[in-house]
Parts: structure tokens; sequence; C-alpha cells
């Protein structure tokens, strides 16, 4: 019989491994295609609107079930001195600027998205994003940890 928690640890799971690969997807294929002038500014816009739909949903997705499941596995106590807390812990700070990074990788790519081109907004965006990349990859690396 299926649990309150393991519904709440699969939830975590998804949403985390969709949020982390939606983010390599669109360092690695999305921005390179947009700065090689592959995608037009409407099809970024498209793209960058329904990744950021998911980022926010998994941020708070995360933020809640993974409260959740820290309050029922781990103590205070447990988190800071065990090494599966600190785990914890880390993770909790990888996420944390994932998300502020992506939060300013989403505003260079979509200021003024009128006035300036797809070529244009991909390479100010592209820093960001290669940067939310490896955060992402930190993020698996640490999940796969614990």
């Amino acid at each position: 019989m299926t649990t309150m928690l393991d519904v709440v640890m699969t939830t975590h799971t998804v949403f985390a491994a969709l949020w982390t690969g939606g983010t390599l997807v669109v360092a690695g294929a999305i921005i390179p295609a947009a700065r090689s002038d592959l995608l037009s500014t409407k099809g970024l816009t498209l793209i960058a609107r329904r990744f950021w739909y998911l980022t926010v949903a998994s941020v708070l997705l995360l933020l809640f079930s993974g409260g959740h499941l820290a309050g029922t596995l781990y103590t205070a106590e447990s988190l800071q001195a065990t090494g599966r807390g600190n785990l914890v812990l880390t993770m909790v700070g990888l996420w944390l600027v994932l998300a502020v990074v992506l939060f300013f990788g989403f505003r260079r790519l979509t200021d003024n998205q009128s006035e300036t081109s797809a070529v244009a907004a991909a390479t100010r965006a592209r820093p960001w994003f290669l940067g939310a990349s490896g955060v992402s990859i930190a993020l698996l690396v640490v999940a796969g940890l614990l």
C-alpha cells in the first residue's frame, strides 16, 4: 500500500527531475538554437514562458515536499550531524542558488523581448543558463548520493 510519504517523495523526485532536466535542455539546446538564429523571438518567448511555469511550479512543490520530507525523516540535530543530513542541507542550498540563477537568466532572456532579437536575448541569457546547468548537475549528483 502506498503511503503519503511515498506520494510526497515521488512528487518531489519527478519535479526535481523535470526542473533540472529542463534547465539542461534550455541551456544545451534552446539557447544555442536561438543564438544560431534557428528560433524566432516569438518561439523563444513561448519556450521561456513555458519553462518559467515549470520553474515556479517546481520551486513551490520542491519547497513544500522537501520541507515535509525533511521534517518527517530528519531532526534538526540529524540534519547537522549526519552525512545524509549534510547532503540534504547542501541540496537546499543548491536549490536556492538554482532558483536565483534561473530568475536572472529569465530576466535576461525576456527583458525588452519585443525590441531585441532572439539571438541577442539568448546571448545575454547564456551565462546564466550555463551556470544554472552546472548547479543542476550538482543537484543531480547530490541527489544520487542521497
